[in-house]
């Protein structure tokens, strides 16, 4: 044990008391981040109620800051190193003033959520809070527009069918700034944690998890997202891989897809058809999509090297392309704004999340059951994994905080799945040595006796 962590664990015994104060602080910004609350009450958007939060547990942070809190892991490098990176070649850029005015602040907002996690989430406990409070946050924002849609016929966007013809969407409620497609990552985001944290726990629990799943099946549907609906089939076949029951799970899988598309609308029908289909009348937007990749990369390319400058996607495809939004390809984004070096960086920043979550999932696997917390989790969260990379392909993401704060939960499950390991191993060979010391005496009495 090295000397750093010695010192760590003398100055606080106790971890639930560290950072306590800052920690509560993080569940109450994320209530107020995913529920909208200054969109909600008027008066804590008037007094920055969010940037007070931030303020606090910055400070928090900072002042009870352990003696080691200088090293680094290698996510935090990386993260670092591209808001540095997007300093340094700030005179380079296409738009600088972009960059300074909007991009710096965007990309703060989504690393907080890295380094909040990082720094506070210390124990078991606080991990399973946490995961409480994201999983009801944004259950509710799945479920609040639903309602309205069942109560009012809300649906709130809508997409072009062709000759002047529109079918709604289901979006955000009016009060959250999601459209259809973001309804729909959220929706994919947290059916791997009430699968594996609610099924098989209990009874009730798994029969809440039975009722719950056709809601968020419904609601996918009304939004019509086809990169919804792929990433609804990324899961099941991460969960289905992941199973030991293959054969339940595909009869289960295959009766639920024929009861899912014997009850939709002639639109929805078409809509998802044309993923697959060059007939559906919807198969044109679909191959616009793809489309659309080659002019992403096509003004990426127009400054490869250092890019247009952080926060600028939305400007480049506009002044290079003529296409007013942002790139809805996370890879082509991050090329857009930081340029090849910067796309290197993110790449590794990845890269490193993917190894958390494959070495979390080889300790789990081999030191602890199937029903622990810990084990559960793990599998939750590597299912969102495979699924997200699949949503990078039809998304945006350098400035939102998904990649941030699971890359935050990779390295505190990693942490917290290392410690139980550790600790459990220490408990057997103190119990090992605590048998052999007791077999001595008897090995001498019996050569005594001889």
């Amino acid at each position: 044990m090295s000397h750093s962590i010695r010192k760590s664990r003398n100055v606080s015994a106790d971890p639930a008391r560290e950072g306590k104060w800052a920690y509560r602080l993080f569940l109450l910004y994320l209530v107020s981040f995913f529920l909208h609350l200054p969109a909600r009450l008027p008066i804590l958007g008037s007094i920055r109620f969010e940037v007070i939060l931030v303020a606090l547990i910055s400070y928090q942070i900072i002042v009870s800051k352990k003696p080691d809190g200088s090293k680094l892991d290698a996510a935090s490098k990386y993260l670092i190193a591209i808001l540095a990176y997007s300093f340094i070649t700030l005179p380079f850029v296409e738009w600088p003033g972009s960059v300074i005015s909007s991009g710096f602040m965007e990309f703060i907002k989504g690393a907080i959520f890295y380094f909040f996690t990082v720094n506070l989430i210390i124990t078991e406990k606080r991990l399973k809070v946490l995961i409480l409070v994201f999983l009801f946050c944004n259950l509710f924002r799945v479920l609040e527009p639903l309602y309205l849609h069942i109560t009012e016929g809300y649906l709130g966007s809508q997409t072009y069918l062709g000759v002047g013809e529109f079918a709604g969407r289901l979006s955000g409620a009016p009060s959250d700034v999601v459209n259809p497609n973001g309804l729909a990552f959220i929706i994919a985001t947290i059916i791997p944690f009430f699968h594996y944290l609610l099924v098989s726990a209990n009874r009730k629990k798994t029969l809440c998890y039975l009722l719950l799943a056709p809601v968020l099946v419904y609601a996918m549907v009304l939004t019509l997202s086809r990169s919804g609906a792929l990433a609804i089939g990324i899961i099941a076949s991460g969960i289905w891989l992941k199973s030991k029951h293959k054969i339940t799970l595909a009869l289960i899988g295959i009766v639920g897809l024929g009861v899912i598309y014997a009850n939709l609308s002639d639109v929805q029908r078409d809509r998802y058809l044309s993923i697959v289909s060059s007939d559906a009348r919807q198969s044109a937007s679909a191959e616009g999509r793809l489309e659309g990749w080659t002019t992403d990369f096509r003004v990426a390319m127009n400054r490869p090297l250092l890019g247009h400058g952080l926060g600028t996607s939305r400007e480049a495809n506009w002044n290079v392309a003529g296409k007013d939004q942002i790139s809805h390809i996370l890879w082509a984004e991050v090329w857009q704004e930081i340029g090849l070096i910067g796309l290197i960086i993110f790449v590794l920043y990845v890269k490193t999340i993917i190894q958390n979550f494959i070495t979390a999932g080889r300790l789990v696997k081999e030191k602890l059951t199937s029903d622990d917390f810990l084990y559960r989790t793990v599998q939750a969260m590597q299912v969102w994994l495979l699924m997200n990379l699949l949503f990078s392909f039809a998304s945006f993401g350098l400035k939102s905080y998904e990649w941030y704060f699971f890359g935050g939960l990779s390295v505190a499950l990693y942490r917290l799945t290392v410690q139980r390991v550790e600790g459990e191993r220490s408990i057997e060979i103190s119990a090992s040595k605590a048998v052999g010391f007791q077999r001595r005496p008897r090995i001498r009495r019996i050569r005594k006796r001889v």
